[in-house]
């Protein structure tokens, strides 16, 4: 055999494993990476698949920021491109709730859109989690950018509120809204709600502001002192972490 002809061959089969190894990268790598870009408050366990095609439990930090918590089973789908490095197209129940691209100015975030309980989101709610809190979630959010400089805003909605503690149900609907540049979080009151609230703090610290309905006070006593201690304006304050 020719000179030419074996340095051809060696490459090939250099070629061959190099790309058999790529095709082959492991699940656990999307948590890693998950895990790298935001810094350590998502991760994945229990993996499936392949880098490019897999699935796993997407886990995130708690209120403490030390415990992981599952949050929901996910699929992906990972692609390579020229202007967009890696782009992933996250699944869950046969339904697309999140797009990631890898770029030259950093991983961006379209299209989340993720539908939970309020049992899955408690170990996140600090003090709150000891009201037995029922309800749904929705997640959306649009123009993250994530790396070294982070940007855009995470909106949470949470629908018909109820304790399994309150004499009245449900208590409210809020809206959530969480600023990734300057890791800050606003909480308002969404429509007629028992319960009115509001709230600014951040990732450390969070009390909320809480007036309960003219006409639903005597009712609401107990609930309410439980919820937090109470204020000379009429209001209720309680550090949710």
């Amino acid at each position: 055999m020719k000179k030419a002809h074996k340095i051809l061959l060696i490459l090939l089969l250099v070629v061959v494993f190099i790309s058999g190894v790529i095709i082959k990268i492991p699940a656990w790598v999307v948590g890693s990476l998950a895990s790298k870009y935001s810094d350590h408050r998502v991760s994945t366990s229990y993996e499936t698949g392949t880098f490019w095609d897999g699935g796993a439990i997407l886990l995130a930090s708690d209120s403490n920021g030390k415990t992981f918590v599952p949050i929901t089973k996910i699929n992906w789908k990972i692609k390579l491109g020229l202007t967009k490095f890696i782009d992933v197209t996250f699944m869950s129940s046969g339904q697309t709730i999140a797009n990631i691209n890898l770029t030259k100015g950093g991983v961006m975030v379209n299209s989340v859109n993720l539908d939970l309980s309020m049992d899955q989101i408690t170990p996140f709610l600090g003090n709150l989690s000891t009201l037995n809190l029922s309800g749904t979630v929705h997640v959306s959010a649009n123009s993250l950018q994530l790396g070294k400089s982070n940007s855009g805003l995470i909106n949470v909605t949470l629908q018909d509120v109820g304790s399994g503690m309150s004499p009245l149900n449900p208590i409210g609907s809020y809206n959530v809204k969480f600023d990734v540049a300057k890791s800050s979080i606003d909480v308002t009151t969404n429509g007629d709600s028992i319960i009115g609230v509001n709230a600014s703090g951040n990732l450390n610290s969070l009390a909320l502001n809480s007036t309960v309905q003219a006409d639903k006070k005597d009712q609401m006593l107990q609930f309410m002192t439980m919820m937090g201690i109470p204020q000379p304006d009429g209001s209720y304050k309680m550090k949710v972490f």
